[in-house]
Order: C-alpha cells, then sequence, then structure tokens
C-alpha cells in the first residue's frame, strides 16, 4: 500500500517541534521537507540546520528531501550531514523559466541539455549516502527522464507547480503517472513513484490504483484539526484502492 508522506511546508512553523512531535504521535510513517531557494521557485522555505532539527525530533521516522534549487549539488553534502534519508532534486535545473501568474513562475524542461551534470548529481547523492530521487515539474513530459530511470531511488510528479500552497491539483498527472507506472513495469525498474500537490482525500484512492507509492498531503494533512484522524481517513482510502 502507498505511503503518506505529510509536508512539513504545511505545518505551522510557530510551534514547529509541537507540530513534528504531533505527526510522529499520529502515526505517520515518513515526513517530507520541501526546500525552496526562492530562485528555481518564487519562494523560500528552509534549509540544512532547520531540516537536521525536524529530522532529529522525528527519529526514527526516515525524511526525504525535496529540494527546489537552481544548484542542488551545493546541498548535497549538509542533507546527508543533516540525516535525510533520500535526496531528491529536479530534472528542470537547466531548463528555461516559464511567467505564471501573480509574478511566479515554473521551470519546464522540453530537452535534455546536459546529461551528464544530472548523472553527476545522482552519483553524488549516493555517495554520500543517501538514495536519489529526479523531480519533474508540470510542464516537463515524463520521457525525458527516461535516461536516469535505472539509477534513481525515486520519480517525483510534481501534480502543482512548485513553489507555493493551496493550488489545485492538475488532473493531466493521472494521466503521467499512468504511464510512468507502465513505462516501470515494462521495463522491470525499481524506483518508486511519488506524487506531491493537491493530494488529499478525493484524489488519494485513484493515485494510489495507478500506481504511486508516495503520495505527499502538505495542508490536507496539517490543515486538519486531528491528524490522527485524518491519517486514519487517508489510509483508509489507500486501502480500498489497494482492494
Amino acid at each position: 500500500m502507498a505511503t503518506i508522506a505529510p509536508s512539513i511546508l504545511a505545518a505551522d512553523f510557530s510551534r514547529l517541534g509541537e507540530e513534528v512531535d504531533s505527526a510522529v504521535a499520529a502515526g505517520v510513517e515518513t515526513l517530507h521537507l520541501d526546500i525552496m531557494d526562492g530562485h528555481f521557485v518564487s519562494n523560500i522555505s528552509f534549509g540544512a540546520d532547520i531540516a537536521k532539527t525536524i529530522i532529529k525530533r522525528a527519529k526514527p521516522l526516515p525524511l526525504d528531501a525535496h529540494l527546489m534549487v537552481t544548484m542542488p549539488e551545493h546541498y548535497i553534502e549538509s542533507f546527508a550531514k543533516a540525516g535525510a534519508e533520500l535526496f531528491t532534486f529536479h530534472l528542470e535545473i537547466d531548463a528555461r523559466r516559464q511567467a505564471l501568474p501573480g509574478g511566479r513562475w515554473v521551470y519546464g524542461a522540453t530537452e535534455l541539455r546536459y546529461v551528464s551534470r544530472i548523472n553527476h548529481i545522482i552519483d553524488k547523492i549516493h555517495s554520500a549516502g543517501m538514495k536519489a530521487g529526479l523531480a519533474l515539474n508540470p510542464p516537463t513530459d515524463p520521457k525525458l527522464a527516461a535516461p536516469f530511470l535505472d539509477k534513481v531511488d525515486r520519480l517525483l510528479l510534481m501534480s502543482v507547480n512548485p513553489g507555493f500552497g493551496g493550488q489545485s491539483f492538475i488532473e493531466e498527472t493521472f494521466s503521467k503517472l499512468e504511464r510512468t507506472a507502465k513505462y516501470r513495469k515494462k521495463k522491470n525498474l525499481n524506483f518508486d513513484i511519488q506524487i506531491d500537490g493537491g493530494v488529499g482525500i478525493d484524489n488519494i484512492r485513484k493515485l494510489a490504483a495507478l500506481g504511486a507509492d508516495n503520495l505527499v498531503c502538505g495542508t490536507s494533512f496539517f490543515g486538519a484539526s486531528d491528524y490522527s484522524v485524518r491519517l486514519k481517513e487517508l489510509k483508509e482510502a489507500l486501502a480500498v484502492s489497494a482492494r
């Protein structure tokens, strides 16, 4: 059955330690850290020092770090030292910026410009003792990730444009997920598939049924009044999809 990964970005940062404790007490199996540099996405979140504090507080749960940054190479060592289990970076780090409403933007790739750089980063992540993930923004076709799928441990399909919360789930994600899961099976590959953005009770069942292994829940988890109840609701929806 797919795993629920609450995103710390949606927690109340004025009481972050308590939020982490409450999520752990509710029974979550993992937590998701969104790292933003204000350049790759139009927002800034937190860095390795805060991540280290969260990871220490959440032990022994595994935490994955999603780096929405232009230069992921610069962060690998610090997140390995912080204790992250998995380090995910974006295929679009050498792509072009596309404008979004409200002065925001998203990077979308239409071609692979620097294959050697992507491979180098994946190797460096593994050498640092972490699992490696590759993330794709909504404008990017998953087929561009094909050259790397035998090396990565995770493929993250963004189901909203990254950088700010409260967005609606992009419906095209369903077809991308289905194609990716079929490709994985056809090629007998072992990476897991994570979906991030707009994930909640209304779509989690379908996402799991189509092949998602890990589902990032932000406001749909931390926006609940009772985390234990919400986690139970999410897991019940997943259990239905697993039958």
